[in-house]
Formats: C-alpha cells, structure tokens, sequence
C-alpha cells in the first residue's frame, strides 16, 4: 500500500484537487484519514478508478470538411488569358 497526498492523486488523475475532494467525499475514490488535517490516497485505488473509467471504443466522430472549395480541373488553351 503506497499512500499519496491529494495533490498527487490529481495530477495521476489530471483534475483539479476540489474535484478530487468531491469524488472522496461522494465515495467514489477510498481515502484515508491520517492526521485529524492529513488524508492520503493509496495510488492503487487511483490507478483502479482511472482503469474503471477508462472506454474501451473509441469515440466516433464525423469526417472533416475541407474548407476550401473544390477545384474544377482546367486545360490550358493557346491564346487564353492566364489569371
């Protein structure tokens, strides 16, 4: 059991410390209370959540456009006025 202070814990979870505070207080992530000030986190219960949150099917997004418009092919002509 590896015990990591809050601070940590976000930056293994990159979310700021106040998230972090309300994922341990609605349960979601164990912590324990160390000093009446101190709370650690043990990095393997990070680890497990960060693995249960993570999606196996990656997301399906629609094909990009172009922003330019399509170029007509044109054939040179002798005597035309190139612009």
């Amino acid at each position: 059991m590896e015990l990591i202070k809050k601070k940590e814990a976000a930056e293994l979870l990159a979310i700021s410390e106040s998230t972090l505070e309300k994922l341990i207080a609605s349960k979601k992530l164990p912590s324990y209370k160390v000093t009446p000030k101190a709370v650690r986190i043990d990095r393997a219960d990070v680890e497990a959540y960060l693995a249960a949150r993570k999606t196996s099917v990656e997301p399906v997004l629609p094909p990009r456009r172009s922003k330019t418009p399509a170029v007509r092919p044109c054939t040179y002509v002798p005597g035309m006025k190139v612009v």
